[in-house]
């Protein structure tokens, strides 16, 4: 078994921002390559620079470069998660390249897409030809389009901005987009499907309005996102159990910013486990912790282990997640998502991530 990278991801809430219910649902969270899932056709990259997203957050944006075909060819997506008919989606955003971010918009070129769970994309935000605008469309399952607004202005920007896109997929019901946390655009009342007699969404692509998108901070959840971050708590260094071989596996393998399926830390046998410290450096505030979520890029031989497991180290125990199951090709593992601590069956707090004794890593299964 060879694993390549492991990412810890933590949900911040700015509790003196927006309140937020106590029953929210997250989906999804994702900022790095390891998240996501790019078209295979097409070209997804990280990206680091002045603007293309918030340091202290995150490490860097997942991008890509504008295609005008349909769908378009550089695109990357979320795995599917759990199927809803109501949907926020939220991301740190920036259009540009080379230091700067670009208020450029071409007509009709896709930006973001909501896939449906017969798997076609029925909402989706594109350029609309207007500087700083973008319009949301309806699009059937046979590839036609309507409007549902024309202009959603202003959305695109010289620098770096905060995107929540709210829908809610009946007849009648809701599409809205807000920008650093105030509504641009809505229309609500009419039918947003698509008719191709889906109710529900389950998967959200990214892609680029102009030019080359820069999206980090990924979330999908079922309540409103307006208030919510994502922290990137990379792995940092060694933890208590290392069992797994490959030099500096945690500080190097396991924190890697972009996918080198060269290096890897692997074992030839089941029930090992590799644990590692991480970045808990989270920006002053007071949040209320979402959930912890971690993704791998592995894959397995024709003998030894053929499952693994992500490991969460907590008061000096190990507490394991389901099965997954590489396959003899690396691919990536996202989406594992504690919303609770295990050791206490509380919500996470940020104290927990800052104890000395915690870990994250993953252990080798038959």
């Amino acid at each position: 078994m060879r694993l390549r990278s492991i990412i810890a991801g933590l949900f911040g809430l700015g509790l003196s921002c927006l309140a937020i219910p106590a029953s929210a649902t997250l989906l999804f969270s994702g900022g790095e390559d390891v998240d996501f899932i790019c078209n295979p056709s097409g070209i997804c990259f990280m990206a680091n620079f002045n603007q293309s997203n918030r340091p202290a957050w995150s490490r860097g944006a997942y991008a890509v470069n504008a295609t005008t075909t349909d769908p378009p060819s550089n695109r990357f997506a979320t795995p599917s998660f759990t199927a809803s008919a109501t949907l926020w989606i939220h991301a740190q955003f920036c259009e540009g390249f080379s230091n700067n971010c670009s208020t450029t918009s071409v007509l009709n070129d896709q930006m973001l897409r909501v896939l449906d769970t017969l798997g076609n994309a029925t909402l989706i935000i594109r350029g609309n030809g207007t500087s700083g605008q973008v319009k949301i469309s309806s699009r059937t399952a046979s590839g036609q389009f309507s409007e549902l607004i024309s202009a959603c202005s202003p959305v695109l920007s010289a620098s770096l901005v905060q995107l929540d896109f709210f829908i809610n997929y009946g007849n009648p019901g809701e599409v809205a987009l807000y920008v650093n946390g105030v509504q641009v655009c809505d229309v609500s009342g009419i039918n947003v499907t698509n008719g191709d007699g889906a109710t529900t969404l389950n998967q959200v692509e990214f892609a680029s309005p102009s030019s080359q998108s820069n999206w980090s901070e990924v979330i999908v959840a079922t309540t409103d996102t307006r208030a919510m971050s994502r922290f990137t708590a990379n792995t940092k260094g060694d933890g208590t159990n290392v069992g797994f071989t490959g030099t500096n596996i945690c500080s190097s393998i396991w924190n890697t910013l972009s996918a080198n399926d060269a290096n890897y830390g692997y074992t030839g046998t089941s029930n090992v486990v590799h644990e590692c410290t991480i970045n808990n450096s989270i920006p002053p505030g007071i949040y209320s912790v979402q959930g912890l979520g971690m993704s791998a890029r592995a894959l397995v031989g024709a003998t030894g282990p053929q499952h693994f497991d992500f490991v969460t180290r907590v008061g000096g125990t190990d507490y394991l997640s389901p099965n997954y199951s590489p396959t003899t090709s690396f691919s990536n593992f996202t989406n594992y998502i504690q919303t609770t601590n295990p050791a206490t069956l509380a919500p996470w707090s940020v104290p927990d991530f800052q104890d000395p004794s915690f870990n994250v890593g993953e252990k080798s299964k038959p």
